[in-house]
């Protein structure tokens, strides 16, 4: 396959991922606006259920400090978290002074890598092909690939059909 015939077939199939990806937003689209008082009242109803839940979880600490019982009712029960705080450069401090192994912060560690010689590093150059998102002849402006899937309304991975006018 020669080069031209390779950027003519991501070409094709950049055209024919269009109008399939056209037509998936269309129906997300239709659905979304069909169903739009629904989604609000899921909506609403959420934040009903984490204000009422928050409720609760006030009223048991207070239940808790009050009585000491941690089991206030089925369902409702309260354990304590040892929580830390700490300044971690003295964290750091200390646990370089007791020999602890620290994980290694590779980001920070590969910046510096990348400037400084080090002998156990090996480097090396690694070719990468890059493509423009748009080549002549393709649809304009072009419609990025979606990395996930999106997940439809429906358990059976179909989206109703669009409502009827």
């Amino acid at each position: 396959m020669t080069l031209e015939e390779a950027i003519q077939a991501v070409v094709a199939a950049r055209r024919q991922y269009q109008a399939v990806h056209q037509q998936v937003q269309h129906l997300r689209e239709a659905w979304a606006t069909h169903y739009a008082p629904l989604l609000q009242d899921e909506a609403l109803q959420k934040q009903a259920v984490r204000q009422a839940e928050e409720t609760l979880r006030r009223l048991a600490i207070a239940m808790y400090q009050a009585t000491g019982s941690k089991e206030l009712a089925s369902g409702v029960r309260v354990r304590e978290m040892t929580r830390l705080t700490y300044d971690p450069q003295d964290a750091l401090v200390w646990a370089i002074e007791h020999r602890l192994a620290l994980a290694l912060d590779v980001k920070a560690f590969d910046q510096l890598a990348r400037v400084t010689v080090l002998p156990f590093v090996t480097y090396w150059v690694e070719s990468q092909a890059t493509l423009s998102p748009w080549f002549p002849g393709q649809p304009s402006p072009p419609t990025p690939l979606q990395d996930q899937p999106h997940s439809t309304p429906h358990s059976n991975g179909m989206a109703p059909p669009p409502p009827e006018s």
